[in-house]
């Protein structure tokens, strides 16, 4: 086990989820993998280079993403139930193994089509105007201020996943405070995490079944409906899918919208020279992917077998996070990987993992981002942090609470 006393004791800290690059800048240097106990008390293997994270991903015989069949101390029930354990407890391709994840995810695909995805561009773009004209027509004391976390990032993902879904309105903000429990790892949000994924697994299922009634061209009515010959998706599975797709993605773009206009706000140049050339918004969009991306730390995987990296020996049965935001910074892979550059052109970051279990929504959140992100700069003059950004408490999530902006009052 590598002794790396300083910068592990420094994870998790309130200075840490402002800023968790240094520690994981120390941590590359002092090693490769390393012991650490998360909040919660849960104990894990941390890895935060490039090359181990990618390896890790891929490695589909040494690692298992069933939490319930190879993590020793969760079948020993040693795990305290944190928030970072209510995401695993689900019945999803995200902690499923071939060959199950692959008959999972082919059915799921059959109704989360690239179309499909293309077809929201309008509708993504006229709510993120819709949200812009709410805080440009504002007068009195909250003309030209806002924060642009609670009043724009955390709405426009969850209502394009509600329209997506086919969510009635009225229940939309119901389902973004309790994804946001969820995700949360809080010492105090363990009851509320378990009880809010109970609420979202109790919404679905009642969705389900209503949508098991009639037919629409919404992706629930076209995941009821999917089918691989004989096989279905069984309730469970359906469940735990949408799920899934309505957890990450809202988290995963609430994250990357928050975190690129924060990036560029704190780098005027490379916002001056998007302004020149707006043929680089996709290229802005993934360094911020890379650079400060909306996941910190991969959800777990659990060795099958002992595994060897480096000079360290993770045992059989042991749960392991892969740190992409540290591993996309890493130097070796990426040169000068500290600093933020839109004209890097790298899309080889980890930001929504590797391997079979790619983010099946990146395209999605990309989509977001490229509309929504220069809308943000177009729609609000003068836009200028108003004080200090704040980050949410979670290892899984790079979470931004609050992003107070001002902007010239036009109204």
């Amino acid at each position: 086990m590598t002794a790396c006393p300083h910068a592990a004791g420094a994870l998790f800290t309130p200075a840490f989820v402002a800023d968790p690059y240094p520690v994981y800048a120390a941590l590359r240097e002092e090693g490769r993998v390393h012991r650490v106990t998360l909040p919660g008390g849960v104990e894990a293997w941390l890895l935060t280079g490039y090359e181990d994270c990618r390896r890790a991903f891929l490695d589909n015989d040494s690692y298992s993403k069933d939490m319930a069949a190879t993590w020793t101390a969760f079948r020993e029930q040693r795990v305290p139930v944190t928030g970072d354990v209510v995401i695993g407890m689900g019945d999803s391709m995200l902690v499923s193994d071939p060959p199950r994840h692959t008959r999972l995810r082919s059915l799921v695909s059959k109704g989360f089509t690239p179309r499909r995805i293309e077809a929201l561009a309008p509708s993504i773009e006229a709510t993120a105007n819709r949200l812009l004209d709410d805080l440009l027509g504002r007068d009195g004391e909250r003309a030209g201020r806002a924060d642009l976390t609670t009043e724009f990032a955390a709405l426009l993902p969850m209502e394009v996943v509600r329209h997506l879904l086919d969510v009635p309105a009225e229940d939309g903000e119901r389902l973004r405070r309790a994804v946001e429990a969820v995700m949360s790892n809080d010492e105090d949000s363990r009851d509320a995490a378990m009880a809010a994924f109970q609420e979202v697994h109790d919404y679905l299922r009642a969705l389900v079944a209503r949508k098991r009634t009639g037919s629409g061209d919404d992706l629930t009515s076209a995941l009821v409906a999917a089918r691989d010959e004989d096989d279905w998706l069984s309730e469970d599975e359906l469940v735990s899918m949408l799920a899934l797709l309505l957890s990450a993605g809202h988290e995963t773009t609430v994250n990357l919208l928050g975190s690129s206009v924060l990036a560029l706000l704190r780098h005027p140049g490379q916002l001056d020279l998007l302004r020149r050339e707006p043929e680089r918004w996709p290229d802005a969009v993934e360094e911020v992917l890379r650079w400060d991306g909306p996941i910190q730390n991969a959800i777990w995987r659990f060795t099958r077998k002992p595994v060897t990296i480096g000079d360290v020996t993770v045992p059989a049965g042991e749960a392991v996070a892969l740190s992409v935001a540290a591993a996309d910074r890493d130097q070796d892979r990426f040169p000068g990987g500290e600093e933020f550059d839109i004209t890097r052109g790298e899309r080889a970051h980890l930001a929504f993992g590797h391997g079979i279990h790619h983010c099946l929504g990146a395209p999605l959140a990309r989509l977001e981002a490229r509309i929504a992100v220069p809308l943000v700069f177009e729609r609000l003059p003068g836009l200028a942090l108003a004080g200090e950004p704040a980050y949410r408490s979670s290892t899984v999530s790079r979470a931004l609470s609050s992003l107070p902006v001002s902007f010239e009052n036009v109204g």
